[in-house]
């Protein structure tokens, strides 16, 4: 039962620091997004010197910042950090009962029963924290995998 706990603190932890570095991420993309929309419209004040001078450049511009106003509702990235900010929160909360679990059974403040029953109530809670809002995509790639494991030997 002791390495089941260790385990689920482990993933836990592991999860926590997914989200951290997915929250991190879309707060990057959400604000470079908004800054390019910032830059297209009010560029318009100088139109006219640099739409004379480079007027393919100011015509690309003008049309990425429309693509992107178009575009941006199909990325809900300020939803989605909305979402992985509580997502986080509740992962770091079952985490610290998960390793307040530990330390009971650890230093034999509990039994084996006691601390099972309560180990598969927080599998429960981790279960439902996992689940996330149809709209929102979570991907968790391989950049994001290796710094969290580098936090985890950190841990």
């Amino acid at each position: 039962m002791r390495d089941q706990i260790w385990t689920a603190l482990c993933d836990l932890k592991f999860k926590g620091f997914c989200l951290g570095i997915l929250i991190d991420k879309y707060q990057r993309q959400d604000r470079t997004i908004n800054i390019i929309l910032a830059i297209a419209s009010s560029g318009s004040i100088a139109t006219w010197t640099i739409f004379q001078e480079v007027p393919i450049l100011w015509g690309g511009i003008i049309a990425l910042s429309q693509v992107i106003t178009v575009v941006k509702p199909y990325f809900p990235l300020v939803r989605s950090v909305r979402e992985l900010k509580e997502k986080k929160l509740r992962v770091e909360t079952l985490g610290i009962s998960v390793e307040k679990l530990w330390h009971k059974l650890q230093y034999n403040k509990i039994n084996e029963a006691e601390a099972a029953e309560m180990y598969f109530s927080l599998r429960e809670q981790s279960l439902e924290i996992q689940e996330f809002s149809d709209d929102i995509i979570v991907k968790v790639d391989g950049k994001i995998e290796e710094k969290a494991n580098e936090r985890m030997r950190i841990f």
